[in-house]
């Protein structure tokens, strides 16, 4: 063997064209690895995502005004609209008009039994659970009443928000009412705060409370929101949902906080279970959601 003579096979010095592929090269590795990760991840996303939110129903009326659960069947749902009430027996999966064909702007049953509804021109009760329907002797001066609300605790004692201005309150199931404001409070709602009732509503200020029987107003805070459509409580106030154009906000420290909800779209009818917990929405459309843990998710019906 010769002095010097190398050992192992020499190694090729890069030619000017090696170095013009290798520039091109290096960009188009990083571009292939970028997009074979976005793939990935979509295929990943498609495979482990579900409906954000399912409709369990389409109620397709020609308006959305109100709705409740009836006591403390979270399975008994009412539904109010200009031509009437829906009621579902089966949590809001399908649905049955109750003998009425009364304009059910405001909707409120109680407890004992018994289901008063208001709106253009009316204002009637069923005492029955809506088997049958009588029409209200009151002595309010219109009856184009645009929001209505009933004391949980005493479903006798009621207040009408009217069109023509102002909040009145009745002692007696409706016979007999008394103005306690003249301005405007939209979507009144009642909740009890111990052994009186309080009255949560919204203002040209926002949310709004009083326990005075709707005599003296402060505010709370109010959610992220404009316009607020609906509002809906638990009987103690603790847990409140409001509504709106974009989506569904909740409270539970009675409307000192609020976060927003998963629920997405619009929402113009709400009701809330007894312990907060289920939320059904209508939204605009119709479409009747449901929830089970406080709007974190929006299931389809099983």
């Amino acid at each position: 063997m010769s002095k010097g003579r190398a050992t192992g096979r020499r190694r090729r010095r890069p030619t000017r064209a090696d170095r013009r592929w290798s520039r091109w090269l290096r960009p188009a590795a990083a571009i292939g690895l970028i997009a074979a990760i976005g793939i990935a991840v979509i295929a990943l996303g498609s495979r482990g995502t579900t409906s954000v939110q399912a409709a369990w129903s389409r109620l397709g009326t020609s308006d959305v005004h109100s709705l409740a659960f009836d006591g403390d069947d979270p399975n008994h749902v009412l539904f109010g609209h200009h031509g009437g009430i829906s009621e579902s027996r089966d949590g809001g999966g399908s649905w049955q008009a109750l003998a009425t064909t009364d304009d059910a702007m405001g909707m409120r049953p109680a407890e004992d039994g018994s289901i008063v509804i208001a709106g253009h021109d009316v204002f009637t009760a069923s005492r029955d659970g809506g088997k049958t329907w009588q029409p209200i002797t009151t002595d309010l001066p219109s009856l184009d009443i645009h929001g209505f609300a009933r004391d949980p605790g005493d479903p006798a004692q009621m207040w009408a928000a009217l069109a023509t201005g102002g909040l009145w309150a009745s002692s007696d199931f409706g016979a007999h009412w008394t103005q306690v404001r003249q301005e405007n409070i939209l979507s009144p709602l009642a909740v009890r705060a111990g052994s009186t009732a309080r009255l949560l509503g919204v203002e040209a200020t926002g949310l709004a409370m009083s326990d005075d029987g709707g005599r003296t107003w402060s505010g709370l805070a109010t959610p992220p929101t404009y316009p607020m459509t609906a509002l809906a409580a638990t009987s103690d106030g603790q847990v409140v949902y409001a509504g709106s154009p974009e989506g569904l906000y909740r409270s539970a420290d009675g409307g000192k906080s609020w976060s927003a909800t998963a629920y997405k779209g619009s929402a113009f009818a709400i009701a809330t279970s007894v312990d907060g917990a289920i939320v059904a929405v209508v939204s605009k459309e119709t479409d009747f959601f449901r929830s089970p843990d406080g709007g974190a998710t929006w299931p389809a019906a099983n």
